[in-house]
């Protein structure tokens, strides 16, 4: 492959390499400028050669990165990533990543204005303000977690660059991954779990929907979007088992709408105590009675979690009366997401082998489980204390 370089003016140098010809016998031509001396020149043209060689080399124009954030989108976000997810990075592109990296060449971009920009975020409030009624700028520095969200996202649109050979490199890998805070995850534990239980069996049967899904969770550890995607299909009552095979979401420009799964190991079979199907049943009564009582005024969506009209919840509709629930009968108040926490670690309490808690939730991998879930509730924690208490004083007793 041959190389010539051209003096462009004081100790500028454009490199120009040929790379034989395309398809209509049109010459592919390579150049690149660079700035040294001759001797540097010389030695940037034997990169260049060896570069253009293993493929390294991107052909056409550099793009911006509000240009490929376009690209991105259309290609990848739209099409690939759930639309939850795909709103949430596009909120973080439009509100910081676009203001600061938007009018870079993406192959330009280095490490240092990536560490500069996450610098920005954590001590300059200035990308981080929304302006107040009288003008002025309000707000704080970004968590470390919001941080890191930034660049999981900068670093994975970068990696589909350099896949898609728009970039040679991606400089996000050379930067250290800003540091957050390992979130404490809350649950209830034994004893809270059966107060919980107890304050759901004394409510009236206008509130059995409610009683069902949280029950069901708690014996499940479904996640939300997974329990509002039950179908009466998914349960088979005679073996004891609810099938997992879609998800409920809600966005504001969509709706309600049914989408698959989070990963392909969230399809999945999860067996339910005889209790559990028992009230599965008294509800299955109350559900054909609604439906008789609104005739042709129901819609048949076969949901499990339904409107007044047999139309599917908004999936939010659960966790704000959960919320409203415990807070009146007195437990700790947690999020619906936390009765999952809740079902993984009173299962691993009781010895459950993790893999079989890792398949029952849908985790991917049975690290997740470990990291999340393995740690001690407060009853086994004193118990723990009861039995070197025994073991080191009874003698003495």
């Amino acid at each position: 492959m041959a190389g010539s370089i051209e003096k462009r003016g004081k100790d500028s140098y454009r490199l120009i390499v040929n790379e034989g010809y395309d398809l209509k016998g049109k010459p592919l031509r390579h150049t690149k400028t660079v700035h040294g001396t001759k001797k540097d020149a010389e030695v940037e043209l034997a990169k260049f050669v060896t570069e253009i060689q293993n493929g390294l080399v991107v052909d056409g124009k550099s793009l911006k990165f509000s240009e490929f954030t376009e690209i991105w989108k259309r290609d990848y976000g739209s099409k690939e990533l759930a639309p939850s997810t795909y709103k949430r990075y596009c909120r973080m592109l439009e509100t910081r990543l676009l203001p600061y990296f938007g009018h870079f060449y993406i192959n330009k971009l280095k490490p240092t204005d990536i560490m500069k920009f996450y610098d920005l975020l954590d001590k300059d409030t200035q990308l981080v303000r929304k302006k107040s009624n009288n003008g002025k700028k309000t707000g704080k520095p970004l968590s470390g977690k919001t941080i890191l969200e930034h660049h999981r996202l900068l670093r994975a649109m970068l990696h589909k660059a350099v896949y898609w050979q728009l970039i040679v490199s991606n400089p996000a890998e050379r930067v250290q991954p800003p540091k957050a805070k390992k979130p404490k995850r809350r649950y209830y534990d034994d004893e809270q779990t059966k107060i919980l239980l107890d304050n759901l069996s004394a409510l009236n049967k206008e509130q059995i929907k409610y009683k069902v899904a949280i029950i069901l969770t708690v014996f499940t550890g479904v996640r939300l979007g997974e329990l509002m995607g039950l179908e009466w299909s998914d349960i088979d009552l005679r073996n004891g088992i609810v099938s997992i095979n879609r998800a409920s979401q809600y966005l504001s420009d969509k709706g309600v709408f049914t989408k698959t799964p989070k990963n392909e190991s969230s399809i999945r079979d999860v067996a339910v105590p005889d209790f559990v199907i028992s009230l599965l049943e008294e509800y299955k009564l109350w559900y054909e009675e609604q439906k008789s009582i609104y005739c042709e005024l129901w819609t048949d969506s076969n949901r499990l979690f339904v409107q007044a009209d047999g139309k599917p919840m908004h999936p939010s509709t659960i966790s704000k009366w959960f919320v409203k629930f415990v807070a009146q009968i007195g437990l700790p108040v947690i999020n619906f997401h936390g009765l999952r926490h809740t079902n993984a670690t009173l299962l691993i309490s009781q010895n459950i082998d993790v893999a079989v808690v890792a398949a029952r939730l849908g985790h991917a991998q049975i690290t997740t489980t470990f990291n999340f879930y393995v740690h001690p509730i407060i009853s086994h924690n004193k118990k723990a204390g009861n039995v070197l208490e025994n073991l080191l004083l009874s003698a003495k007793s």
